[in-house]
């Protein structure tokens, strides 16, 4: 069996600074890390090496975030269009632990993370185990995994899927009105997007949210104006989308 520590020393830039404490720096943040004490640390540490530097075609295809809302990893598809930037829920969360923890008592620790993220696919890791979970119709379908690989399958498969609301965004930024409005009703419903478009015979942009559907017409707020009305136009006056960022 390899030991943590032994593969550590081989992949890790491991220094030392004063008072003998050991350090490295984050593969992800760039910072120093002491790492003296702090097991789980290295056990994050080479569980992102493996994404970085041993996988051929992740990077790619997802972000990699250490520490979002209180998450020891999260990893997000990456999105292809900087115009088209709504909300996403993380493909994968990754919990680690010491090399030596029970990985089956941090179970409902996992689960927790995944059902309050909308986050369908959760990793344990203790450098020796790698127990998948994978949410379908609200249940937990718990997997031991053989190696990382398996991990870069399971990200693939996720992130393969042709993405239908980028396309929906590339047909109204092309004057589709019925994706345009597909795509309000996703995600303009509220003021967590900010969602701009343009109108015929209209010069300016139009940045808008707490959009409304009702008898072929549209009403929305205009972006930083909360004292005015609700704003109106007829399906016909759409001229295209132009962005929806979060």
């Amino acid at each position: 069996m390899t030991y943590l520590n032994k593969e550590v020393q081989q992949k890790l830039e491991i220094y030392i600074k004063k008072y003998n404490q050991q350090y490295t720096k984050c593969l992800i943040r760039g910072i120093e890390l002491p790492i003296n004490g702090r097991p789980e640390e290295l056990v994050r540490q080479m569980f992102i090496y493996f994404l970085i530097n041993e996988s051929r075609f992740l990077l790619d295809k997802v972000t990699i975030k250490v520490e979002a809302n209180n998450h020891d990893i999260e990893i997000y598809k990456k999105q292809k269009n900087e115009n088209f930037k709504p909300h996403q829920s993380p493909l994968m969360i990754v919990e680690v632990k010491r090399e030596d923890a029970n990985l089956q008592n941090h179970y409902n620790q996992i689960e927790r993370y995944l059902t309050n993220s909308s986050c369908n696919i959760g990793i344990l890791y203790n450098y020796h185990e790698i127990i998948s979970f994978i949410k379908k119709h609200n249940q937990f379908q718990i997997s031991y995994l053989n190696n990382l690989t398996d991990i870069e399958k399971l990200l693939l498969q996720s992130t393969s899927s042709i993405d239908s609301d980028l396309l929906e965004f590339e047909n109204a930024q092309n004057g589709n009105i019925e994706s345009f409005i597909y795509l309000i009703k996703k995600y303009g419903e509220y003021t967590n997007h900010t969602i701009v478009f343009k109108l015929q015979n209209q010069l300016s942009a139009i940045d808008g949210y707490l959009f409304a559907i009702r008898d072929n017409k549209i009403s929305y707020k205009m972006c930083g104006q909360y004292s005015k009305k609700q704003q109106f136009f007829d399906y016909q006056h759409f001229d295209k989308l132009i962005s929806i960022i979060y």
